[in-house]
């Protein structure tokens, strides 16, 4: 990333995080009559916006220090850096398809509420995330070696995995928020074939899917960069062992297999694609 295009998404990054604080601001004084599930959106909203923000300086840092010429040497230690970059630049990407998505999100919860200020504003800056997400080079695709691949999945804490990657947006239960995003719990989508969540969780979904009866509406980012082969499977088996009946494990090869299946896949998965019906 030049100096230039730094400079660019520094600009890009704090006009967001102002218009956040304002918001955050309004919404403090108007917290007394906000329904208390919006509470609870709002609450993860600021979690998931600090973590998004750590990796953001991270990311800026790592391209600051590329900027001033350091790590030219060559040989492996040098494709070790780069494989570093490249993954970091891939959970960069997705933390901002996370931020995008969740603003859009609220976007309709205040459209829902009759409070059309609040959804363009929620809406605005989930279309700045959204070109943000642009910005960040795209050389690559983060390798498919699993981080941890002799790691048996069972031996992960799926439910911790769950509550640090997936409560933001479902629920710290996987009960999801109604008219918001969907539960994960008793829902097809998890308990389904083992491809369907892995593919989900791997590389997205975007579009209507209906859950339980109600439909929801949205965009869920990719997580490929960010959780290792092993821990899909751990969060995956975490929300299945929760739903009502027996399902079988998924385990770490299935989850490299699937991934062989579709490696070059560059986009989030459409509901009927999932389903085989399109």
């Amino acid at each position: 990333m030049s100096k230039s295009q730094q400079r660019k998404m520094h600009s890009s990054f704090s006009s967001i995080q102002q218009s956040y604080k304002a918001l955050l601001q309004e919404y403090e004084q108007d917290s007394a009559s906000i329904p208390a599930e919006m509470k609870t959106l709002y609450s993860q909203m600021q979690n998931m916006h600090q973590k998004m923000a750590q990796n953001h300086d991270h990311m800026m840092s790592g391209q600051k220090k590329n900027g001033m010429g350091m790590h030219q040497d060559d040989g492996p230690m040098k494709k070790q850096r780069q494989m570093r970059k490249r993954m970091q630049n891939g959970m960069t990407r997705e933390w901002y398809g996370q931020m995008e998505s969740m603003h859009q999100q609220m976007a309709q919860r205040h459209e829902q509420m009759n409070d059309p200020e609040k959804a363009k504003r929620h809406r605005q800056m989930g279309q700045g995330y959204g070109k943000m997400k642009m910005m960040v080079p795209q050389d690559g695709q983060p390798s498919d070696k699993p981080v941890n691949e002799n790691v048996d999945p069972a031996l992960l804490d799926g439910a911790d995995l769950y509550a640090q990657n997936c409560a933001s947006c479902h629920g710290n239960n996987g009960q999801g928020f109604s008219n918001t995003f969907p539960p994960l719990v008793n829902s097809k989508w998890i308990t389904g074939n083992k491809s369907v969540p892995v593919r989900i969780v791997r590389d997205g979904l975007q579009g209507e899917i209906e859950v339980n009866g109600e439909t929801y509406r949205g965009n869920m980012p990719s997580f490929k960069a960010r959780l290792s082969t092993a821990e899909i499977a751990a969060i995956i088996n975490h929300l299945r062992d929760k739903s009502e009946g027996d399902y079988s494990k998924i385990t770490q090869d299935d989850v490299i297999e699937i991934s062989k299946t579709f490696q070059n896949r560059n986009k989030s998965w459409q509901p009927k694609e999932l389903l085989g019906e399109s």
